[in-house]
């Protein structure tokens, strides 16, 4: 049965890592000779940027495939790091069995996490007053034909958007404004071989301009973390036009004493329904007040400020959503699935 040597310190935090389904590590080199660095896709991101969190926890791996598996785990809290239910499926119902059988406090519970897909959590939050989500379902099928059968069937209507389930970043996504697009179009599959169809909502502003928020929920509080200002409905950092920051600034200065306040009710709910820590979401404040949800998951990465060099305007909410981070873990009669902790748990 494994367990930790005994001559080895014992850990503040066992963090609950894997491997992803379908390979998505990226190795980085930065000159080509010494040891490269990898990077894991779909984790909660954040212990690259808090070393002094890092070093405190020891990894738990567990097989990204349905295996047995039998532990002893020494009495010390749970960090869920899996953050995509597609890329770390079987992992992460591993890490909900551990959670369930030893009773230790886990943060971010795996079953939490699993609700986060894509067609889950547009089901989910679509029912909280106030809240609209682009109506999702997860497709897979043997033969292009099928697949393409299966998305006209799903009834979403055009324009729709197409991406390949396990993958962020716009990475694979295509809209596609009619049947005879989406009958030429190349389908990029993802994990499973599957992919997510969502009905487009079409955002623009009266100015003709999209703009994407993201917040950042971390225990009870809520983060701003910057607003995008584009010309295309696919918005990314670098994507932002002229004189956005000027706009992008403002707004932050009246977030948390205005925006915030008529928000919280809709994201309250929205926390409440995700059961998570900390997660990130991506939203449109619409002209009517309603919130347009375009994702709400912890994989977003919220540390890294390289887009512009510093100093900028993201500096101090950076610092605020990882201050509250550190906070968080140090208390976990706070997190949401708190429990006694047993003298040595073990797992089977």
């Amino acid at each position: 049965m494994p367990e930790i040597p005994r001559n080895e310190p014992r850990p503040d935090f066992l963090f609950l890592v894997s491997a992803p389904t379908g390979g998505d590590i990226q190795m980085m080199a930065a000159s080509g000779f010494g040891r490269p660095r990898f990077v894991v896709y779909g984790t909660a991101s954040y212990l690259s940027y808090m070393p002094e969190l890092r070093v405190r926890g020891r990894d738990l791996w567990l097989e990204n495939r349905a295996s047995a598996f039998q532990l002893k785990l020494p009495r010390v809290p749970l960090v869920n790091y899996m953050a995509d239910p597609d890329l770390y499926e079987h992992a992460l119902l591993k890490a909900a069995q551990i959670a369930a059988q030893t009773g230790l406090p886990v943060l971010n519970h795996p079953s939490a996490v699993l609700r986060t897909r894509r067609d889950r959590s547009a089901a989910l939050l679509a029912a909280i007053p106030g809240v609209r989500v682009p109506r999702t379902v997860r497709l897979s099928a043997p033969t292009r034909s099928e697949l393409i059968a299966a998305i006209l069937e799903a009834g979403l209507g055009f324009p729709l958007l197409l991406r390949p389930a396990g993958r962020h970043g716009g990475k694979g996504l295509i809209r596609l404004d009619s049947r005879e697009q989406l009958e030429a179009a190349h389908i990029s599959l993802g994990v499973d071989e599957a992919i997510y169809a969502s009905e487009f909502v079409d955002f623009a502003d009266p100015d003709g301009l999209y703009r994407k928020l993201r917040l950042i929920t971390v225990g009870q509080r809520v983060f701003w973390r910057h607003l995008i200002i584009g010309e295309r409905w696919l918005l990314h950092s670098d994507g932002r036009v002229a004189g956005a920051q000027a706009e992008e600034a403002a707004a932050l200065a009246r977030f948390e004493a205005d925006t915030l306040p008529r928000l919280a009710p809709m994201l309250n709910a929205i926390r409440a329904a995700v059961g998570l820590d900390h997660f990130g979401l991506d939203l449109s404040l619409r002209p009517d007040g309603e919130l347009l949800v375009f994702e709400a998951n912890a994989c977003m990465n919220v540390l890294d400020n390289t887009t512009i060099p510093p100093p900028n305007m993201w500096e101090t909410p950076i610092a605020a959503v990882r201050q509250a981070l550190a906070e968080l873990h140090e208390r976990p009669q706070r997190w949401l699935h708190p429990a006694p902790l047993p003298a040595l748990a073990e797992a089977v």
